[in-house]
């Protein structure tokens, strides 16, 4: 492979933050990090403290990889891989070294590598991908006559201004990224930036980057690691459906078949029919790409509801089979845009459509952001999905109830799972359920050894993001750790069961849903008890169940292929109380 080594000379770009006004419980728009707005250099560059400076992890096993850059956001991030061939995992993270100011010239991409499962890890005494500030780095592993070797995409500055960069490791583990010539340049300081990096089955690498103020998606390719396919565009351009959420997900499978997403976000008053998802396919390696697929419209109506897709996608192949992972919001667009409140995390393929995997409970996750005080998150999202064995499984991130002493919230991460395509989802887990302790930014490998889930996630002592100028209330200049989990999906571990001291409802899970959804409830005492499904002219459609019960918990699966959508109560019955809820099928 013919390689180009670039240097930097002197150039000094930070982070300043876009913000939307707030109005009625929401905002405009997410905000982008402006990556082209310089700022004079502050503070000093400090030496890397020692990993875990608060003892092990609470929860999986450290990367070594940390530092004080706590913002790893612009849409999911893609930062673990595992090679199918012998189980090595590659992981990547976003960092710096200077305590001050994060984001200046002390920003880095880091790599670490593991071959025993994440027991131990060489971090190569930290290795930097570039030797030069860079950020906001994906990571895929080859295939074909290089299968296994891993590609880090990020964004550095190339001779005088940020471009999206690639470099890959080779022989696999050696710690010896080369880096690939970049790309050709658009001759402005609007380069495509944000780079997601995609190996397909050939080969070669599939590279989509974003440009911030033109808010258009580009794609290049290339095959032999020194030119590019696209070299007098200089790039492919999306048509159609356009915008610049952030990161944009791609994956590929083993026969051909490459997909990537474009998340155009939300729309705005003055443009009512901007943003949405959409997802473009091509079957020969990422050479021509098909036309875009609507995953999510720009605003999608549900019950009194209308909801936009927000900046967290992500997505994978189950075979030929694309399965996409999206955050969704409540959207007001006359009243300023997302509510930080009553988000969810949808599911979508073409033999599903869009399925509601995680609703917001209010049992579970807060309902609203305390004011918004975080930046760029709702109260829950960044879903990552992958395959392990016959399960679908969606990892995230989501906001609890314990708060730091400014009342910012802090986060952890919990998955679901379905069994039966997409159809259906389970409900929750926490897989951290750490108090005081902040888990945000979880990402999964692509390849999982079935039945289990391969993960990495940002660990913090504060929550909130202090990388940000000015930072997030309440959060603090602390070490922010790159956390290894191994999950085990076939022994959901819970809360402890509850001793029922009344009978209780619990509301169907999913809801809306199509067709089946779940039921939990609880019977205090040996009874006679019913669990009847009625419409809105209070007509019975039908009987779950009626029978006697001892005392305990109980789930039962209401399908209801022969009924049209609509609104329907389901009411239990055991001794002299009745409890009813409303569930919504939606086809």
């Amino acid at each position: 492979m013919n390689k180009c080594l670039l240097t930097v000379s002197g150039l000094c770009l930070c982070v300043g933050m876009l913000y939307a006004g707030v109005k009625k419980g929401a905002t405009a728009r997410p905000f982008i990090p402006d990556e082209h707005a310089p700022v004079p250099q502050r503070g000093v560059v400090l030496p890397d403290p020692p990993p875990a400076p608060h003892g092990p992890a609470l929860v999986g096993t450290y990367t070594t990889l940390g530092g004080y850059y706590d913002y790893q956001a612009n849409g999911t991030p893609q930062h673990i891989r595992v090679n199918p061939a012998n189980g090595n995992i590659h992981v990547t993270y976003m960092t710096s070294t200077d305590s001050t100011n994060p984001g200046g010239i002390a920003r880095r991409t880091v790599y670490a590598f593991s071959t025993n499962g994440g027991a131990t890890w060489n971090n190569f005494n930290n290795l930097f991908v570039p030797q030069r500030r860079s950020g906001f780095p994906s990571i895929d592993l080859l295939q074909g006559s290089n299968a296994g070797l891993p590609a880090i995409g990020n964004h550095s500055v190339v001779t005088t201004q940020l471009q999206s960069t690639l470099f890959v490791d080779s022989p696999e583990g050696a710690g010896a990224f080369s880096e690939i010539n970049a790309p050709p340049s658009f001759g402005s300081s609007d380069e495509p930036i944000w780079p997601y990096v995609i190996g397909p089955s050939d080969g070669s690498l599939v590279f989509h980057s974003s440009r911030l103020t033109a808010r258009t998606n580009h794609l290049n390719r290339t095959t032999d690691f020194s030119s590019w396919q696209y070299p007098n565009a200089p790039w492919f351009t999306f048509t159609g459906p356009n915008g610049s959420g952030g990161r944009n997900p791609g994956a590929a499978n083993a026969t051909g078949r490459v997909g990537t997403l474009v998340n155009a976000t939300g729309p705005t008053a003055a443009n009512p029919d901007y943003g949405g998802l959409y997802l473009f396919e091509s079957t020969d390696n990422g050479a021509t790409w098909g036309s875009p697929i609507t995953v999510h419209p720009p605003m999608r109506i549900t019950g009194a509801d209308t909801f936009a897709v927000w900046v967290s996608v992500d997505m994978t192949y189950d075979d030929n089979t694309p399965l996409v992972a999206l955050n969704t919001s409540r959207f007001d667009l006359a009243g300023g845009g997302y509510f930080y409140a009553d988000a969810r995390i949808d599911f979508w393929s073409p033999t599903t459509g869009l399925v509601t995997a995680v609703p917001h409970d209010t049992a579970l996750f807060v309902s609203d952001m305390n004011n918004h005080a975080q930046s760029n998150h709702l109260t829950l999202g960044g879903p990552s999905i992958c395959k392990s064995g016959s399960s679908i499984v969606i990892v995230f991130q989501a906001f609890q109830r314990d708060t730091a002493p400014t009342g910012v919230r802090y986060s952890d991460v919990w998955y679901v799972k379905s069994t039966n395509n997409g159809v259906t989802w389970s409900r929750p887990v926490n897989i951290t359920n750490t108090p005081a302790m902040d888990e945000r930014y979880p990402t999964v490998s692509k390849y999982n050894q079935p039945g289990f889930v391969n993960i990495v996630w940002q660990e913090d002592l504060y929550p909130g993001s202090w990388v940000i100028s000015p930072p997030d209330p309440g959060a603090l200049p602390a070490r922010a750790n790159q956390v290894f989990y191994r999950l085990n999906i076939t022994t959901d571990v819970g809360e402890p069961p509850e001793v029922a001291s009344s009978f209780r409802l619990e509301q169907n899970y999913p809801n809306p849903f199509n067709p089946s959804t779940t039921i939990r409830f609880q019977v205090p005492s040996a009874s006679f008890v019913t669990l009847k499904v009625h419409n809105v002219l209070g007509q019975e459609v039908a009987t779950i169940v009626n029978d006697d019960r001892t005392a305990g918990s109980y789930e039962v699966v209401f399908s209801a292929d022969n009924l049209p959508s609509g609104v329907y109560y389901y009411t239990l019955k055991g001794g002299t109380t009745s409890i009813t809820k409303k569930m919504v099928l939606m086809r």
